[in-house]
């Protein structure tokens, strides 16, 4: 499955994305998300391992060069829930000020709730993620709690903020946030009118 937009592309996870992403994973901007492979094969041994999986798993592509990823995960299809995850750009400076994680993040929730019927997105951001935990406020998304000691980074224990956004929300006033977050980048990245 391919979802596509008018600037970010959102194609299936393979194989050979194992170099990209490793290095994407590696890098100072991956540094809230929690660890993973260490080498190639590592990363080709993971990737082989949640291909099978209910995991939607994308490289978000803009002017179809592979920019960063993002994912549903621990998809429950009884509950109608997932978990947004792995939202990295990795390549900034392909990306500059284009809206592309908006416009990902818009075409991954509106496949959720519009064409899988969930009725709830959630997740979790490590406590030092400021700017995450802004954006997702910024967007609607509601502080549900914290999730003592959740991951160990470098030895390290660090909480967590636990997060959730519901179908209404997100129709009432998130999917809004986000079309406007993308209209006013898209203007500023071109210079002209609205993208949307």
């Amino acid at each position: 499955m391919i979802l596509r937009g008018k600037i970010a592309t959102l194609r299936p996870l393979q194989i050979g994305d194992a170099a990209i992403t490793l290095k994407w994973r590696q890098s100072e901007r991956a540094k809230y998300l929690q660890r993973g492979a260490q080498n190639i094969k590592e990363q080709q041994a993971w990737i082989v391992s949640v291909i099978p999986t209910d995991d939607l798993n994308f490289i978000i592509e803009y002017q179809n060069l592979p920019v960063g990823m993002i994912a549903l995960q621990e998809i429950n299809h009884r509950h109608k829930t997932a978990v947004l995850g792995r939202l990295l750009i990795g390549e900034a400076a392909k990306v500059g000020s284009a809206p592309v994680t908006f416009e990902a993040e818009l075409l991954l929730c509106d496949y959720l709730f519009n064409d899988l019927k969930f009725h709830k997105l959630y997740g979790d951001i490590s406590e030092d993620n400021i700017a995450m935990i802004k954006t997702r406020m910024y967007l609607g998304y509601k502080k549900d709690g914290v999730l003592r000691d959740q991951y160990i980074y470098d030895g390290v224990y660090k909480n967590a903020i636990a997060v959730s956004l519901l179908e209404d929300e997100y129709r009432e006033f998130t999917r809004r946030k986000l079309i406007d977050l993308i209209g006013l980048f898209g203007k500023v990245n071109t210079g002209k009118q609205s993208l949307l």
